[in-house]
């Protein structure tokens, strides 16, 4: 009887309790829903994009906010970190997703403004169209006109069709859209929607003038004369606001005049820009330089571009493919138009030293980025996942407190925590392998850089010889005939030396025994190693051998070329990092081993590092010579045979490593 009493008792308290909860729930959900929004909305503000992320993986995943609003703001976070592959993958899913209140409308038509903005600012006209129409049609047939989402969108699909040879439907869109603009600022006069509509305007002005259809641009100058002096008429207008707007108008209108051929009247319009103050900041100077160039004042312009590398480091700006064709070029072309010849060669150097970086940086950040596409795919699926347990654990805990409301709450906490723990070491490992992933790929690409510039030095030298040798109006003696072909042999010895080391990068991880057919003494192969490293013009320390009586009668059985080949890497390592000093090479016996040991008076390597050295492409000094693959190499080579290399961390005057090598 206690017993079914106790169950009564639980039963009522759980309906009871359940009975609260749905009272609440509206309300809680609303809390729920403006707290997520105000921290969505401060990490958007102070441009925290990695919090963004993961505010939108958090609330989405506990309903606080929905898919596409999620997702909306995936979109924004990855545009901004310009992984643009990201960005439009998510806005395409919250355009492609279904539609189920008016927040989730809201979010949309936002997606759909920024993925619009995104293609047509790659130029993927039609790919821009089948994005903005449907969600035109959409947009109209909830009734969700009156925004400037909706206005940019007319304003996208104006600019394909005008790109697209449809000037008349381009123009109605046009007048649509600025009239939706006039329309927004008028209901909620503020800066940022006087701002948007602006930016639609210059957008559409700078698409006129690219097609040199000057009347129309002349037109949209006005549209924006028109929308400046409205804003001038609010109460407590922004006057730097007002400068920088002016200054632009009159750069755009002086442009417009020079198209038409009215050079004296566009001289005076952008010799009134020269009066703001925005057109002597940074910013203003190289939104000048369009007008500049093609009113040919090449002096003008080249001076303006002379803020452009200040304007890169104040921004972070590494010099891409696109800031070498619009920034590069044009300032290579205006110091060339000035005459100022130095200059412009000092540029076309910049623009040939930052092409092949340029290149390098593109596949690089390209490959990151599919990386990236790849780890953000698994997380969707662990976020669904993670939904689809959470409504089953909160349906078996509803079941079972029915039964049992105090075993319930036990199971839960236990089963909670025990995937908190999973959860926290998953992710522990998941950044160690995140870390590792982000170094080798550093060290990757930092090995082909410096592979690429070694290579490139001694080609220029044999084309350049070569040049000399077949010009045959050009006399040469015997002597500098003699010197030039040293030179030639020296550096394609360094190509072929480059090219073998490459080919021993491939060779690493194999797993490969190496014969071992050659009877030799173990002397020999440390006297061979050193003569191989005293022929080496750049060998300036001195290599001294140490090896006992009984040792100068041992032989191995081994394989001469390649014992000698990783005890000549351990001595270019020791070369290499000891400026002043000695080497000492010594040779003892170790039970059935005979060791190599190589010490110098060198930097050293510190305890904790003693095995990551041995990695690929590891170089603690990055400002050292080398590619770093010189001990890896090295110690796969005596694994093969039989043998191994470590450092000694107990030799604290440099570095000490001992190559060990099998007697039988």
């Amino acid at each position: 009887m206690k017993t079914l009493r106790l169950l009564n008792f639980l039963l009522v308290a759980v309906l009871t309790a359940t009975l609260l909860l749905s009272c609440g729930d509206k309300e809680e959900t609303v809390t729920q829903r403006t707290e997520a929004d105000s921290l969505i909305n401060i990490a958007h503000k102070n441009h925290d994009y990695k919090r963004l992320l993961e505010l939108a993986d958090q609330y989405q995943t506990s309903g606080d906010i929905t898919d596409i609003q999620a997702d909306y703001w995936r979109g924004y976070s990855y545009s901004r970190q310009r992984l643009m592959r990201l960005s439009e993958k998510y806005w395409k899913q919250a355009v492609n997703a279904e539609i189920h209140n008016q927040e989730e409308l809201k979010y949309y038509a936002k997606s759909a403004n920024r993925l619009s903005g995104a293609l047509l600012l790659k130029g993927e006209y039609e790919a821009t169209m089948k994005v903005a129409a449907p969600a035109l049609d959409k947009m109209r047939k909830e009734n969700y006109r009156d925004n400037s989402d909706f206005a940019y969108l007319l304003a996208a699909v104006g600019c394909c069709q005008l790109k697209l040879g449809s000037p008349n439907d381009a123009a109605e869109n046009f007048e649509k859209s600025m009239d939706l603009f006039r329309k927004v600022v008028d209901a909620a006069p503020t800066k940022p929607n006087f701002t948007t509509a602006i930016v639609a305007v210059i957008t559409i002005t700078d698409n006129y003038l690219q097609l040199k259809r000057y009347q129309e641009a002349y037109n949209w100058t006005q549209k924006y004369r028109e929308l400046l002096d409205t804003y001038k008429q609010l109460p407590n207008p922004d006057p730097g606001f007002i400068d920088k707007q002016r200054a632009r108008l009159d750069i755009y209108y002086a442009s417009v005049l020079q198209g038409f051929g009215n050079q004296a009247e566009a001289e005076k319009v952008f010799n009134d820009a020269l009066q703001s103050h925005y057109i002597h900041t940074n910013e203003g100077k190289l939104e000048a330089i369009n007008y500049l160039m093609s009113a040919h004042r090449w002096d003008e312009a080249a001076e303006n571009f002379e803020v452009l590398d200040k304007q890169m480091q104040k921004y972070g700006i590494t010099p891409s493919m696109d800031i070498i064709q619009h920034y590069l070029l044009p300032k290579f072309r205006a110091n060339r138009g000035a005459q100022r010849m130095e200059k412009a060669n000092k540029v076309s150097y910049q623009i040939c030293d930052e092409l092949d970086s340029a290149i390098v940086r593109m596949q690089r950040d390209a490959a990151l980025e599919l990386t990236t596409i790849y780890n953000t795919q698994q997380k969707e699926k662990e976020l669904v996942k993670q939904k689809s347990d959470l409504v089953r654990q909160r349906y078996f805990a509803t079941v079972l407190a029915l039964v049992l409301v105090i075993f319930c709450f036990v199971l839960i906490i236990y089963f909670r925590h025990q995937a908190s723990l999973r959860l926290e070491k998953a992710y522990s490992k998941l950044e160690i392998a995140n870390e590792r992933t982000k170094e080798s790929s550093r060290m990757k690409t930092s090995f082909i850089q410096q592979m690429s510039h070694e290579i490139r030095t001694p080609l220029n030298v044999l084309c350049g010889f070569t040049q000399i040798l077949t010009n045959t109006d050009l006399e040469i003696d015997r002597k500098t005939r003699h010197e030039i072909n040293d030179k030639i042999i020296e550096n394609t010895n360094r190509i072929t030396e480059l090219v073998n080391k490459m080919l021993e990068l491939s060779d690493i991880n194999s797993k490969t025994i190496i014969e071992r057919n050659d009877h030799i003494p173990a002397v020999n192969i440390a006297s061979k190693a050193i003569s191989a490293m005293t022929a080496k013009e750049e060998t300036k320390i001195p290599i001294s051998l140490k090896a006992g009586e009984d040792i100068s009668q041992l032989s191995l059985d081994t394989n001469e070329q390649s014992a000698i080949h990783a005890l000549v890497m351990l001595l270019d390592n020791a070369e290499r990092f000891t400026k002043k000093g000695t080497i000492t090479l010594t040779i003892d016996q170790q039970d059935n081993m005979v060791r190599y040991i190589v010490e110098d008076t060198g930097i050293g390597v510190p305890a904790s590092e003693a095995e990551h050295i041995f990695e690929e492409f590891v170089q603690l000094n990055e400002y050292e010579v080398g590619t770093g693959i010189g001990l890896t190499v090295a110690r796969s080579i005596c694994h093969r045979l039989g043998g191994d290399v470590v450092l000694d961390t107990s030799y604290t005057n440099g570095a000490r490593f001992v190559m060990t090598l099998p007697v039988c």
